[in-house]
């Protein structure tokens, strides 16, 4: 479920914004418009305008960016009209145009990087506001130089008074524009969660699927004195064909998984840490800056080096390889920096919660889940609005019998709804759906094995029945819709 759900209000009061100040925009500016204006100034404005409309498309595909699109198609179709009426339109500039913005958006489509996309879009709007300001300008002092009046300047200021709106509108709709172009780095998923809140089982759910449904394959780097082996993912799968639970990391152990594959032509991926020490905290810049100070020295790796590969699992393994006595001295502080950048560059950031909290809501849980929650939300402060986010509950089959109920239907909707609004009474938890008016935030309850019977049903040994899961998903699907 989508947390926030007033964007369709948002986006039709974009959509008319868009369409008046355009239209004011052109209205205003029809005198300067000059019926002289060289053939290479209207080829100019004819690929600008073009290549907005053809990467507005593009922005729209990504329905996590469709509402930096809608406004940019508010803004410029009327140019696209006007522009044809007053003969201003050139068809080759904008073919040019066309061609430009779709091929930019085939490359942000192909390789699922809508950021690349706004960010070229917001900086080609810098680069037209400039462009048509001056313009602008010099059409005016060619008013001016061409009036009959020597003191135009004085007898010309409601002139002057109305240009200066002009611009205040041109630069209006750029600065908004700029705000609401946003895109994600849709390929790029990052999945967090504190130990003991479902990651290997939710790991060993999605490594199926990305075998079986989207051709992937996974890399691992795995540092441990004593779980190396039993940490590997073939084995964690065979000791539950066994009817055994994956083994707890030890402190100084760490484990990345990174899945990959396509679904269709786009590449998708998503990103594991699973780590034995305490859950890793105050991820602020500063004490990031201090990490890779200690790290540049430990290791004898310059900073910029550092900061650039510190996300890459390929750079974490040469670490290990490289520099073994070193590495597992400073596994926490490695641990810390390769979180921080996964963070920092993943388009969409998972974030898990322990079902165990809701059984125990009362007795403590809730404690846990302000904490929690306090912690998400500095993290969602921290690290930006460009990015999509998802609060996934795990081992929902805790404290609901899933074993009758399809991962469809209303009744897994209302049990969604039912721990979202047991979330609401925790503060919080509701910093963060404030937070959703600003960014895409979703929540999704899952389990990994939907067999399982809740600790409130009797049953004969639920001791035993809660020891060993399988790999049955349920609703698992829901967070690979919002993944990918």
């Amino acid at each position: 479920m989508k947390i926030s759900r007033t964007h369709t209000i948002f986006e039709i009061i974009l959509v008319l914004l868009g369409v008046l100040l355009s239209l004011i925009f052109l209205h205003m500016s029809m005198p300067y418009w000059l019926s002289d204006t060289a053939w290479y100034i209207k080829l100019i404005f004819s690929f600008f305008v073009a290549s907005f409309i053809s990467s507005a498309i593009g922005m729209i595909l990504e329905f996590r960016s469709r509402i930096g699109g809608i406004f940019l198609l508010a803004v410029f179709l009327p140019f696209v009209y006007v522009f044809y009426v007053s003969g201003l339109l050139r068809l080759d500039g904008f073919v040019l145009g066309m061609l430009e913005g779709g091929c930019l958006s085939f490359y942000s489509y192909y390789n699922n990087r809508f950021d690349r996309l706004a960010m070229y879009l917001r900086r080609f709007i810098k680069i037209f506001v400039v462009f048509t300001s001056l313009y602008l300008i010099l059409a005016l002092v060619k008013i001016m130089w061409s009036s009959q009046e020597p003191d135009f300047m004085s007898s010309g200021s409601s002139e002057i008074f109305e240009f200066m709106i002009l611009l205040g509108t041109l630069f209006t709709f750029s600065f908004l524009l700029t705000k609401t172009i946003r895109g994600i780095k849709a390929y790029d998923v990052f999945v967090y969660g504190p130990s003991r809140s479902g990651k290997t089982l939710l790991l060993l759910a999605f490594y199926n699927q990305f075998v079986t449904v989207l051709g992937g394959q996974r890399k691992e780097i795995i540092v441990s004195e004593k779980n190396k082996e039993s940490l590997k993912i073939e084995n964690m799968l065979a000791d539950m064909e066994k009817g055994e639970l994956p083994r707890s990391n030890l402190r100084t152990d760490l484990a990345i998984y990174l899945l990959s594959g396509k679904k269709g032509v786009k590449p998708v991926g998503m990103t594991f840490v699973d780590y034995g020490g305490e859950h890793t905290k105050n991820f602020d810049p500063a004490q990031y800056g201090t990490i890779i100070e200690e790290l540049n020295e430990r290791f004898n790796i310059d900073v910029p080096t550092l900061e650039q590969n510190m996300g890459n699992i390929d750079f974490i393994k040469n670490l290990r390889d490289n520099h073994k006595n070193e590495f597992a001295e400073a596994v926490e502080k490695v641990t810390f920096a390769h979180v921080y950048k996964r963070f920092e560059s993943a388009g969409k950031i998972i974030f898990l919660v322990d079902g165990d909290h809701i059984v125990d809501y009362h007795n403590g849980g809730k404690t846990n889940l302000t904490q929690l929650f306090g912690h998400y939300s500095n993290i969602i402060n921290i690290f930006g609005n460009e990015k999509s986010y998802a609060i996934v509950v795990t081992k929902t089959d805790m404290f609901k019998d899933l074993s009758k109920i399809m991962e469809d239907s209303k009744e897994a909707r209302d049990i969604e709804h039912e721990i979202y609004d047991l979330f609401c009474e925790i503060t919080t938890f509701k910093e963060i759906v404030n937070m959703a008016y600003q960014m895409p935030i979703y929540m999704y309850t899952v389990s990994v094995d939907a067999t399982l019977k809740p600790l409130t049903i009797e049953s004969e040994n639920p001791e035993i029945q809660r020891e060993y899961p399988k790999i049955n998903p349920w609703r698992v699907g829901e967070i690979g819709k919002f993944s990918f």
